[in-house]
């Protein structure tokens, strides 16, 4: 048991403090406690050197990044460029052989006897009404000429 004196000071300690019977601590020995628990974890930072370090890796990480999304977005940008300039080149080479068709159609011997039939009114020269031309004929004028006076004899 208790003795009454132990008692009444008990109760009077409860009184005074609550349920931790126990008077606060000073601001002065709470900042002690917790200095002594960082250095005891190893917790002792230089705050002011490590956050200027801290500070300038991270810029530099953020530098890094921005400049390789803006290097995928420039080669992508070129990418797209270069497949529009192939599509076109296709197009191009496509529209080509077209051409390239169509005029050896044209020039062929058919097409331009059938031409010259429809539009001109031209027909196919007899035997008799061709003119032939030799090597001995061969003017120092030109050919147009011969051709010009044979045709009007």
């Amino acid at each position: 048991m208790i003795a009454p004196e132990q008692w009444y000071e008990y109760q009077q300690q409860y009184q005074k403090y609550g349920l931790d019977m126990k008077p606060p601590e000073s601001r002065e020995h709470r900042d002690k406690r917790r200095e002594a628990a960082k250095q005891a974890a190893g917790i002792e930072l230089s705050i002011s050197r490590d956050y200027k370090t801290l500070l300038a890796v991270l810029l530099s990480a953020a530098i890094v990044v921005i400049l390789f999304i803006v290097t995928n977005a420039y080669a992508a940008s070129v990418r797209y460029e270069i497949e529009q300039v192939e599509r076109e080149n296709a197009q191009l080479w496509d529209e080509i052989k077209n051409l390239q068709s169509s005029e050896s159609t044209k020039n062929g011997v058919g097409y331009v006897e059938k031409r010259a039939k429809k539009e001109l009114g031209m027909v196919t020269a007899e035997a008799d009404n061709c003119v032939y031309i030799t090597a001995d004929d061969i003017p120092s004028a030109g050919f147009a000429d011969v051709l010009k006076a044979k045709a009007y004899q």
